[in-house]
């Protein structure tokens, strides 16, 4: 199970569109990943519909696509 710290949850005409989790994957190492509805090999994608609870949270942060912009995307993480 990650460590999940904050997630962001992004929606496009009214369905699912988008989820950016910041996982503590070890002491230390903080990572932004990332699942859209889009198909990208070997990623995991989202489906517009699909019920957003713990479970697809930690799919995201499993098998999503890591980030660079992970302080633009949780300003102020490193703070808490």
């Amino acid at each position: 199970m990650y460590n999940i710290l904050q997630a962001r949850i992004e929606y496009s005409n009214q369905q699912l569109y988008r989820i950016t989790v910041l996982v503590e994957i070890s002491k230390g190492d903080v990572r932004a990943i990332y699942s859209t509805v889009g198909f990208k090999d070997g990623y995991d994608s989202l489906n517009p519909n699909e019920p957003v609870n713990d479970q697809l949270l930690q799919r995201v942060a499993g098998y999503g696509m890591q980030t660079m912009d992970r302080d633009t995307i949780f300003p102020g993480w490193y703070k808490r």
